[in-house]
């Protein structure tokens, strides 16, 4: 609808600054054309919206304006009170001030939506922390943090990794090197895990795993961060590639009924026996393969690849033999 889009137009503008016409396309999906179109109504509706001519110019708002925007619907509502994150905001010892942000933004809702805000807030909570509790302590959290907002280099020396030990989508290389310099442009929490996204001397994007890091210092160095630097577009290509370069291998099970949740299939499953499915997975290597079946007892059976049968055979026997 054409109201959504107007105000999807003007959170953009607000939020992102000036933007080109071609910008703010390829964010609201929507052709140039519409673009133009739809900036005049912002512009009679009383939005100071303008245009800055030349090579570097683009359309944005006059500094300090900002919208009042109260008519969120109950499904907003829902999405931004119940999506916190307790442990990334407690990580970023922002826990407390989170708290009174909310309180503060349901007193400033009309009535109707500060109920709505209530009810789910007393009714739905997302946990994103296993029942293993186990997470790493992110020990240069507060330095890399001071330095993304001051754009200010960081010195660091990276630790060394193994091949099994790659749980995310670190980019450097495992060995242990530094120190040297990087430019942190970014910080993500992936579940229990930070990462850090960095500019090397050389120009070239990293991602740091911060459990990794074995010293890191701030220096006086400032650098300018990217125009054109999204931390979302980015995160989002490097998971793809990560995804990618995972060791692959391709195995097919008969698994019973309550084993089928312990796998993940790659294919839609198929029914054979009575309370037994065929199921198409992968996991990254034989062994691994092995091991989750043989912790199944029975309730799952390889039909291929070959050589994991066999090799399911023999240990078995030899655990067979062993009592």
């Amino acid at each position: 609808m054409r109201a959504e889009r107007l105000l999807r137009l003007l959170l953009h503008l607000q939020t992102r600054g000036q933007s080109t016409v071609a910008q703010l396309s390829a964010a609201l999906d929507v052709s140039p054309r519409t673009i133009q179109r739809d900036l005049d109504p912002l512009s009679l509706a009383g939005v100071p919206v303008y245009s800055i001519r030349g090579r570097a110019g683009g359309w944005t708002l006059l500094p300090d304006y900002r919208s009042r925007l109260t008519g969120l619907t109950p499904s907003e509502v829902m999405s931004v009170f119940v999506g916190a994150t307790a442990h990334v905001l407690a990580d970023l010892g922002l826990d407390a001030s989170s708290e009174l942000a909310v309180t503060k933004l349901i007193a400033s809702l009309p009535e109707g939506t500060r109920r709505e805000a209530e009810y789910a807030r007393q009714r739905l909570l997302i946990d994103h922390a296993g029942w293993d509790d186990r997470r790493e302590t992110p020990r240069w959290l507060d330095l890399c943090r001071q330095a993304l907002w001051e754009e200010r280099r960081l010195e660091i020396t990276y630790g060394e990794t193994t091949a099994g030990d790659r749980t995310g989508p670190d980019s450097d290389d495992g060995r242990r090197r530094g120190p040297f310099a990087i430019s942190p442009l970014g910080l993500v929490a992936k579940a229990r895990t930070w990462y850090l996204v960095a500019a090397r001397t050389d120009g070239r994007l990293r991602t740091y795993r911060l459990s990794r890091l074995t010293s890191a210092e701030l220096t006086n160095d400032v650098f300018t961060r990217p125009a054109d630097f999204d931390l979302a577009a980015y995160w989002a290509q490097s998971q793809r590639e990560f995804q990618a370069s995972r060791p692959s291998y391709p195995i097919v099970l008969k698994v019973r009924d309550h084993a089928v949740r312990r796998f993940r299939p790659t294919a839609p499953m198929l029914p054979a026996d009575d309370n037994w499915w065929i199921i198409h997975t992968d996991l990254e290597n034989r062994y691994e393969a092995q091991a989750a079946v043989l912790a199944q007892a029975g309730a799952a059976q390889v039909i291929a690849p070959p050589e994991l049968i066999t090799l399911v055979h023999d240990a078995a026997q030899q655990i067979a033999n062993s009592h």
